[in-house]
Formats: C-alpha cells, sequence, structure tokens
C-alpha cells in the first residue's frame, strides 16, 4: 500500500514538472527581438514604406507562406500581404518578426501569418510564448531573420536620406591648384684666401 502511494506521488509530481521544464520560454531571445523590432521600427520611420514593403518582399523571395488560416498551400509573399498587415497598425518591425516565425516553422505546429497575429493580438501572448507553440526551441533562427531584415531596412532609410536633388550652386568652387614654386639655388660664396699678416 505503502508502495503504491509512494509510486503516485512520484508520477505525480513527475507529471507536474514535466510541463513546467517543457513549457520553458525563451525570454532572453523574446528581448533580444523585440528590441531589434522596435530598431526596425526607429529606422523605417523616415523611409519610404513603398521602399520598405519592397524589401520584405525581397528578403522573402523563394519562402513559402501560408498568410490566412483557410489557405490550403503557401504562396510566396506579396507587397500586398505587407500592406495588408501595416493597414491593421503593425509596424515594420513586428511584420518582421511575424514572417520570421511563420518561415521557419521547427516543429509540426506550422501557423499562418494571421494565426500567430491572433496568437499576438487576441491572446496576448509573447514571442517566447508563440515560439513555443510553433514548436521552435529558441528564439535564435527567428532572431537572425529578423536582424537581416533591420540591416536591409536600415539600408534602405539611409539611402532615404540621401535621396534628392544636390544644389551644386551653394557649394563653394574648388580653389586652383598652386603651382609649386621652385626653391632658389643656393648661391656658394667663395671665402676669400687668407692674408698672411707680415712678420709671422
Amino acid at each position: 500500500m505503502i508502495l503504491i502511494r509512494v509510486a503516485t506521488l512520484a508520477l505525480a509530481t513527475l507529471l507536474i514538472a514535466t510541463p513546467s521544464v517543457a513549457q520553458q520560454v525563451d525570454t532572453k531571445g523574446e528581448k533580444d527581438l523585440t528590441e531589434t523590432g522596435q530598431k526596425i521600427d526607429k529606422a523605417s520611420a523616415s523611409a519610404d514604406s513603398k521602399q520598405l514593403t519592397g524589401k520584405l518582399v525581397e528578403q522573402w523571395t523563394g519562402t513559402p507562406f501560408k498568410v490566412d488560416a483557410a489557405d490550403t498551400t503557401s504562396r510566396p509573399l506579396k507587397a500586398e500581404d505587407v500592406q495588408n498587415l501595416r493597414q491593421q497598425k503593425l509596424g515594420y518591425g513586428e511584420i518582421s518578426i511575424l514572417l520570421a516565425l511563420a518561415a521557419k516553422p521547427e516543429g509540426t505546429s506550422a501557423k499562418s501569418v494571421n494565426e500567430i497575429l491572433a496568437m499576438r493580438q487576441t491572446d496576448k501572448m509573447g514571442w517566447g510564448n508563440i515560439a513555443k507553440v510553433l514548436g521552435y526551441k529558441s528564439l535564435g533562427s527567428v532572431h537572425q531573420s529578423v536582424k537581416a531584415t533591420e540591416a536591409g531596412i536600415e539600408k534602405v532609410s539611409g539611402k532615404a536620406e540621401k535621396v534628392g536633388p544636390v544644389d551644386k550652386a551653394g557649394k563653394p568652387d574648388k580653389p586652383d591648384k598652386v603651382e609649386k614654386i621652385d626653391k632658389p639655388e643656393r648661391i656658394r660664396v667663395e671665402k676669400p684666401e687668407r692674408v698672411e699678416k707680415p712678420g709671422r
């Protein structure tokens, strides 16, 4: 009888402990991911939205996505998909994270972009919890994808600041090169011969 109780207690302890181990969330990865998303939003604030959308679509060229839960097949990402997400008041940082999570499912729980968005907005889940549901062991590969997006968006936003007509009239003219003046040759003065004093 005591043996059965001990076995039951051990089994219950194991069942309680196992989910907590399995449910661990990559909190550091989630923090890094959120910070990178905020950097993307900051960099994209001054850039052209059409260029930014194009950059996102370009980054994911060749990667099939299920955008909506009703989609029966995956397809390439389109500019309209990104624009639809922007119309839902999402920043480019959050869109980048959504796409990275939807594009690289590590587990068997692949979800569409809109299903992941619903987990974020409706269920109020953090990126780490969403990654766990999707079967990710960590957010490392997702963060790498988002970092790549950050680099691309910074490049686009940097170009956007430099674009525009350059006012050449306002620039001062370069001075003409000054000709190098030759140094005068040294004149060698010969010393007069020593004159001997008489009486020496």
